[in-house]
């Protein structure tokens, strides 16, 4: 019988992190009811009765928390801008 590498196989939860990330990012269509966190937060504060004090407060914590990640994301974009126009380079030589 055949062994799997467990490191190969993708699990559902994995699946459906990819697929909450691509949603967040690809809001092309406004029109779906699938609305990203930016659409809720902009909803939110132009009726700011939607949410209790508790709930803003732990929204803006969350908000902290992803600006904690921003200067990560910087640094992968550049790193992966880095490696492609390396890439690139070796192509054209």
């Amino acid at each position: 019988m055949n062994q799997v590498n467990k490191d190969a196989i993708v699990s559902q939860n994995e699946i459906d992190d990819l697929m909450a990330i691509a949603d967040f990012i690809d809001n092309k269509d406004k029109k779906t009811a699938n609305h990203t966190l930016i659409e809720e937060i902009k909803s939110a504060i132009l009726d700011s009765g939607k949410l209790s004090l508790i709930e803003w407060n732990a929204l803006r914590r969350k908000l902290h928390e992803i600006e904690s990640l921003i200067p990560h994301i910087d640094l992968i974009i550049r790193l992966k801008e880095q490696k492609q126009m390396i890439e690139k380079a070796k192509t054209l030589s």
